[in-house]
């Protein structure tokens, strides 16, 4: 479970986390709680590669300031990427590329997930919008926490570390899609076939 005297990793999942929090003027919230930030590199190309997207030079910025309090992890996926665009591209490998570019956030989380071992038995925080994202933990052998923006805001809020988190994020609402306040816990030692994917917080069921 996340409570506030717990140190677990944030892992970024998608973008989606990330450019809700800068809209609504949040990032800065993440460096008070005192714990590692984990940005694959697909997720992290997705949000700054292109400085024209929403919100680009703020989290940029944000990027640069945590140091190594984020860990920004390269991956094979990220790295074929980087080399098709850099170099010149025959028809067949235009499509390759942009077929990768479609799925490659999802490939490179997983990538990082088949490889990754938390060095402590406490579990991962993991950030996320995309739908696609529970079921990529479903099968993990460690504890990892799922939650969303919503319920990150929520959550934050309960600790006091800022009141005014969920206020902020529901403000942007109608710009940026949220999902609803979901959490769900991966427990190692619950079977595959029985471990369930993310529900409402208990204030949103009342």
């Amino acid at each position: 479970m996340m409570t506030p005297a717990s140190r677990e990793p944030i892992v970024i999942a998608d973008a989606g986390p990330l450019l809700r929090l800068a809209a609504a003027g949040l990032l800065s919230m993440l460096g008070r709680l005192n714990r590692r930030i984990v940005l694959v590199d697909r997720v992290e190309d997705e949000l700054v590669g292109d400085a024209t997207k929403p919100f680009a030079p703020e989290i940029r910025a944000w990027i640069e300031s945590e140091g190594e309090a984020l860990l920004r992890v390269p991956t094979v996926i990220g790295e074929g990427i980087r080399s098709l665009k850099a170099r010149t591209r025959t028809p067949e490998e235009d499509a390759r590329l942009k077929s990768g570019l479609r799925n490659s956030g999802e490939l490179a989380l997983r990538e990082f997930v088949d490889l990754w071992r938390p060095d402590e038995p406490s579990s991962a925080v993991v950030l996320y919008e995309d739908r696609k994202v529970p079921n990529l933990f479903l099968e993990v052998d460690y504890p990892v926490t799922l939650m969303t923006t919503r319920a990150f805001a929520r959550t934050i809020a309960s600790w006091g570390v800022n009141l005014d988190a969920p206020a902020a994020l529901e403000a942007i609402a109608d710009i940026y899609d949220l999902k609803p306040a979901m959490i769900g816990e991966i427990d190692p030692e619950t079977p595959v076939d029985l471990r369930r994917l993310p529900s409402l917080l208990k204030e949103e069921k009342e």
